[in-house]
């Protein structure tokens, strides 16, 4: 049997020898007949386009810009820029034949023999403003993107003419020359959609002082559905230009934040698409959206997009008229309910709209606020190897842990790292979803109690909002986790869950040994961990940290807690001399595990809750992703029988844990006070 002729690159270096260091390119290994894709190329599964996930009928919005000044041209532009992030301009003034011109030359360049398009390359160009390469960042790629390209940084005509290729200089030039018109008119209306009436020198080099033009080829591909040409991304510009040609290929995530969306070629159109550097400029009115390209399994294709950026050295930010006074709007309550929650924007929301003070309505009392001198610099919770679970030191280690301090942190456990990875990107995903999307699952919108996308704890009953949002998941049953858990993140969820329980088990057997019950039957089981609830939690930079939380104090009415946080931190518990607070460091791979009311009440407070809070961060965002593992609702809880045979005094009565959980939810962050309702 012949051998594949995928195989001479089977080992990498091989692969990056020919591919980069020759400068063949992708280009090169189509080119020479392969009949599988070379492994490096194989995308992870979720990378891949799925085709099912695509909006047939859907499209980004076309606009004429023959009348560039006609109100509803430019009231087109921005909706375009606001709700798309994407749109396709015709009859704007590049001529056709500029963009043939410019799409030739790209053939043309890319049809230089390799020796010559590899003394462009990163390792022989005379500049860093002229670079030849492949992929997007080699280097760094678990799996490498199927497309080359010539990205050619504009300084001056002078140096264009010294370093660019002959072949394609000139073209390019004239399509950035000719652009140039196409981006000030859209930069001028998106400014104006801004109430920003006058660019000056300032703000036109803000907006558009530094541009890029890429030439990218897409070669055909043997294995097209296992790879991209380049994979999900949104791009760093104020603008981008992107010319097409009659192949197709670009998809743009859609609003609904599941499917994907073709934009199919036009003869003599340009794409624009909005960058995160006008993101963030207009304060998040304009968005930035996902995208990618396919790969092709029976053509070429090109494509040539010009990046307007800011320049290096400048500071980018939301644009000063935006911001003044920009939580005024907040004064009045009703304002704030119904951005916040009302249009489901969350304080995400107002994360992102660059507010210079906190709204007043997040002001906590002073006693509620987190008092640095009161953390204990040298103290932690324990952290505990659960690579050998049966070891007799470890069981007491866990058992000690939950008496003593309520809370501690286990390592080298049975839940995979990637699970955990997987679950933290798919809380981004979530909360990076339009508020519209997002709202689908309000107390108001949702088709179930189950799934609850809100914000603070309760806000109807708090004095003062907390900082957080968050999507909360109550498990039922995997059809209807499919049938109503958003498909950003549910599978990520349940395989989060699937993966803990075998732990959950572990810790439960450990911690009922330790109580001398040396049997879970499946009645004591259910007591234990009959529900489940998963909450996805996304604490937004703030802009006055210091004068909110995140989370208020309280203890968790679950059996057990299985919290994984991100690399920022904030989480703090109460210390065991009850006036100082311990923070709990983030451990890469680690689960931070803790004692709920149940459990204590359970245990006859054996194990103790003990109060946490989470703090507000001024500079960066921070998810984490907790499990509360519970009784059922229908379940009574007291003391387990067992413990109090002996003589031993009872402290809690049986309550009805649904009782138990509607009185935690009724009040605000109070402490340890939800306990007492069980209390004799």
């Amino acid at each position: 049997m012949a051998p594949s002729l995928s195989e001479p690159f089977s080992d990498s270096s091989v692969l990056i020898d020919f591919v980069i260091n020759q400068g063949n390119g992708v280009k090169g290994l189509s080119e020479i007949g392969l009949k599988a894709l070379p492994k490096q190329y194989i995308q992870p599964l979720e990378e891949r386009m799925c085709m099912t996930n695509v909006q047939a009928q859907e499209s980004i919005p076309i606009i004429d810009m023959s009348n560039p000044d006609d109100p509803e041209v430019k009231k087109s532009i921005c909706e375009a820029a606001s709700k798309w992030g994407f749109f396709q301009i015709v009859n704007h003034d590049v001529p056709i034949e500029v963009l043939e011109n410019v799409k030739d030359a790209t053939y043309k360049f890319f049809g230089l023999a390799a020796e010559v398009k590899n003394k462009y390359s990163k390792e022989h160009s005379l500049s860093n403003n002229v670079r030849f390469g492949t992929s997007f960042t080699p280097q760094a790629e678990k799996a490498l993107e199927w497309k080359d390209y010539l990205s050619l940084f504009y300084v001056s005509e002078e140096e264009a003419f010294a370093l660019w290729p002959s072949v394609c200089r000139e073209q390019v030039l004239d399509y950035m020359r000719k652009s140039e018109a196409v981006i000030k008119q859209l930069l001028k209306v998106l400014m104006k959609g801004l109430n920003v009436n006058e660019i000056d020198e300032t703000k036109e080099s803000l907006l558009m002082g530094s541009m890029r033009t890429n030439l990218n080829y897409y070669p055909k591909c043997p294995n097209p559905e296992l790879t991209v040409g380049v994979g999900r991304h949104s791009d760093v510009s104020t603008l981008t230009i992107l010319l097409q040609d009659e192949i197709g290929g670009l998809f743009v995530r859609g609003n609904d934040g599941d499917n994907w969306i073709h934009v199919p070629p036009i003869k003599g159109s340009l794409v624009i698409n909005v960058g995160d550097a006008l993101q963030i400029m207009s304060n998040g009115k304009y968005k930035s959206v996902e995208h990618r390209v396919v790969a092709n399994g029976s053509n070429n294709r090109i494509s040539v997009p010009i990046f307007v950026n800011p320049r290096p050295s400048d500071m980018i930010g939301p644009l000063p008229e935006l911001i003044e006074n920009v939580a005024e709007p907040f004064s009045d309550s009703s304002a704030l309910i119904d951005f916040v929650i009302n249009q489901g924007n969350g304080v995400k929301g107002l994360s992102e709209m660059g507010l210079k003070a906190l709204p007043k309505q997040y002001i906590q009392p002073l006693e509620e606020r987190m008092c640095m001198t009161n953390v204990q610099a040298h103290d932690s919770i324990p952290v505990i190897d659960m690579s050998n679970p049966e070891d007799p030191e470890v069981t007491k280690s866990i058992c000690e842990a939950a008496s003593k301090w309520g809370f501690f942190q286990i390592v080298n456990h049975d839940v995979p790292v990637e699970v955990l990875e997987n679950v933290k990107d798919a809380t981004y995903k979530f909360f990076a979803l339009p508020a519209e999307v997002k709202n689908k699952y309000s107390k108001e919108h949702s088709s179930s109690n189950n799934v609850r996308f809100g914000t603070s704890f309760t806000p109807q009953t708090e004095k003062a909002l907390e900082w957080k949002d968050y999507l909360s998941l109550f498990y039922v049953s995997e059809e209807e986790a499919f049938a109503l858990w958003p498909s950003v993140c549910r599978e990520q969820v349940l395989d989060y869950m699937k993966k803990s329980e075998v732990v959950i088990k572990q810790l439960l057997k450990v911690l009922m040994n330790g109580l001398n019950l040396h049997e879970i039957d499946e009645t004591k089981e259910l007591l234990l961990m009959g529900s489940m609830r998963t909450n996805l939690n996304y604490y937004p930079k703030c802009p006055n940290p210091e004068l909110t939380v995140g989370v208020g104090r309280h203890s968790d009415v679950s059996t057990l807690t299985i919290l994984l946080q991100d690399e920022i931190g904030g989480l703090f518990v109460r210390g065991n001399d009850s006036d100082n607070w311990i923070h709990v460091p983030p451990i890469k791979g680690s689960l931070v595990i803790n004692v709920g009311d149940a459990l204590q009440i359970i245990s006859n407070g054996k194990y103790r809750s003990v109060e946490h809070r989470v703090v507000a961060n001024g500079s960066k965002n921070r998810i984490s992703v907790p499990i509360f593992v519970n009784p059922r609702p229908i379940d009574m809880i007291g003391p387990f029988p067992e413990l109090i045979e002996n003589g031993e005094k009872l402290i809690y009565k049986q309550v009805l844990y649904s009782d138990y959980v509607k009185h935690f939810f009724r009040k605000a962050h109070d402490g340890k006070k939800t306990v007492v309702f069980a209390e004799l």
